[in-house]
């Protein structure tokens, strides 16, 4: 009888073998899957928008919790890139089984793709009469002035948990070999990540384009730019670096020896 789930050494190993997988992809595949990442995160972010305003205090907040999820659960279910997600594979390269140079390329050309697919699911949603209550809109424009303005240690470290918890929740989706149990490994994570309103790149890039098609003078596009620095710096610290070097020391690093000793007990 087959397994129902992966164990975690298989997990990390299935997270290699993306990595192994991601870096031989061509370039306008890694663009359009890293769109498609932006469009279906930025979908979520609107939603969680909307239901924040509409029902208002904790039960919004909740709500919204419950809602945003479905963006990540698209990404893995149906075919997408998050720079947040993506950071993992990083793993094939603290295993030597990738070249540094094309894990950069790679994870830079997904973070561009997220950036055009959030700003056209801004635009599109916008031209399409989603913020025309004047309260959603106001909200919009508060929460995306409230990123701008983090100082860049508030945000780092802000984004350093929250792919904690986005990462995680693409690890735990490897367990899962059915949809049902690949949806509930994404959801609680992605949840909590909401309620504790930590940063992630990918979503903000839609909060704050919309911000700025609400309210062109609300900041400028330097500040923009300073704020997606300390976030993505934070996001790639704890997806690309914290979590393969753990996961790597725990299982890999002993996987690895119990194989070697194994065949030097068979060759024995």
């Amino acid at each position: 009888m087959s397994k129902m789930c992966l164990d975690t050494t298989e997990c990390t190993e299935a997270i290699v073998k993306l990595g192994i997988k991601k870096v031989s992809y061509p370039a306008l595949k890694v663009l359009i899957l890293g769109f498609m990442g932006g469009m279906f995160i930025g979908l979520s972010a609107i939603g969680n928008l909307i239901a924040n305003q509409t029902i208002g205090g904790g039960l919004g907040k909740i709500v919204g919790s419950c809602v945003f999820p479905v963006g990540l659960i698209l990404v893995v279910l149906v075919g997408g890139s998050l720079f947040t997600g993506d950071c993992l594979a990083y793993l094939a390269w603290f295993e030597g089984k990738v070249d540094f140079n094309k894990m950069m390329k790679n994870l830079g050309l997904v973070w561009i793709g997220n950036l055009l697919g959030s700003v056209f699911t801004a635009f599109v949603a916008y031209a399409g009469g989603q913020f025309a209550s004047t309260g959603l809109a106001n909200f919009a424009v508060h929460v995306a002035e409230h990123k701008v303005h983090l100082g860049f240690g508030e945000a780092l470290a802000s984004a350093f948990l929250c792919n904690v918890l986005v990462a995680l929740a693409v690890w735990f989706s490897f367990a899962a070999k059915d949809m049902i149990g690949k949806i509930f490994a994404i959801w609680f994570p992605i949840m909590l990540f909401i309620l504790g309103g930590y940063q992630h790149v990918v979503a903000n890039m839609t909060y704050i384009s919309v911000g700025k098609i609400l309210s062109p003078d609300s900041y400028t596009l330097v500040e923009m730019i300073r704020h997606f620095i300390p976030v993505t710096i934070g996001n790639f610290l704890s997806g690309a670096i914290f979590l393969p070097l753990v996961y790597k020391t725990l299982y890999l690093k002993k996987h690895h020896h119990v194989e070697e000793t194994t065949t030097e007990m068979e060759n024995a």
